[in-house]
């Protein structure tokens, strides 16, 4: 099998996407990944990133590939099953003095985070399409979106909280409350479940 081929089995095998990483980790050079978009079998997505015309590609992959970003609030409350509807904005979380490409996506909105609290309840989903991404777990949108409630719509909240805390299988109380503390919504938090529960 030659290069050419190898690269576009590979990015078969992915559902449609490769890298650049990916490419020279099988020590073939760059080159052919330039060779391939000239010929039209491969579409150029941004740097480092590639998908077969055929396929429809990863939205969501697309855009936080090596971007740094986790998605959050609705966006990670719909990959959560919390949220009634696919949100029209794409919420993602990036390190606050973050300042580049997400900037410029106009149904982007970025949440500054400070970068201590970052990394507090990273998980990895499938996304819709089934590529690895990351999102924030179901515990920290929730505190995140009472944290900013005057940013979010009341019901939307209502309805991720509620939903969360009926399926005893999946809710994690204690972290939750530990979260809380972390973001400083304890009072928001321990009223819901008083209600709630």
């Amino acid at each position: 099998m030659n290069n050419t081929d190898y690269i576009l089995n590979l990015a078969k095998k992915n559902k449609g996407i490769i890298t650049t990483k990916e490419v020279v980790d099988n020590n073939i050079k760059k080159t052919y990944l330039s060779r391939l978009v000239s010929c039209g079998k491969l579409e150029r997505i941004k740097k480092g990133l590639y998908a077969l015309p055929s396929s429809w590609g990863d939205e969501y992959f697309n855009l936080v590939y090596k971007n740094n970003a986790i998605f959050c609030d609705e966006t990670a409350l719909y990959f959560l099953g919390l949220c009634e509807s696919v949100p029209s904005t794409y919420h993602i979380a990036v390190k606050r003095g973050y300042n580049a490409s997400l900037k410029k996506i106009e149904k982007v909105k970025l949440h500054y985070i400070n970068p201590n609290l970052f990394e507090l309840g990273i998980i990895e989903i499938k996304s819709p399409q089934g590529q690895i991404i990351k999102c924030y777990n179901a515990e920290r949108c929730i505190c995140d979106m009472l944290k900013n409630k005057n940013s979010h719509d009341i019901e939307t909240i209502k309805y991720a909280i509620t939903t969360y805390l009926k399926d005893k299988n999946k809710r994690n109380l204690p972290l939750l409350i530990e979260y809380s503390k972390k973001l400083k919504v304890e009072k928001e938090i321990n009223a819901y479940l008083e209600v709630l529960i």
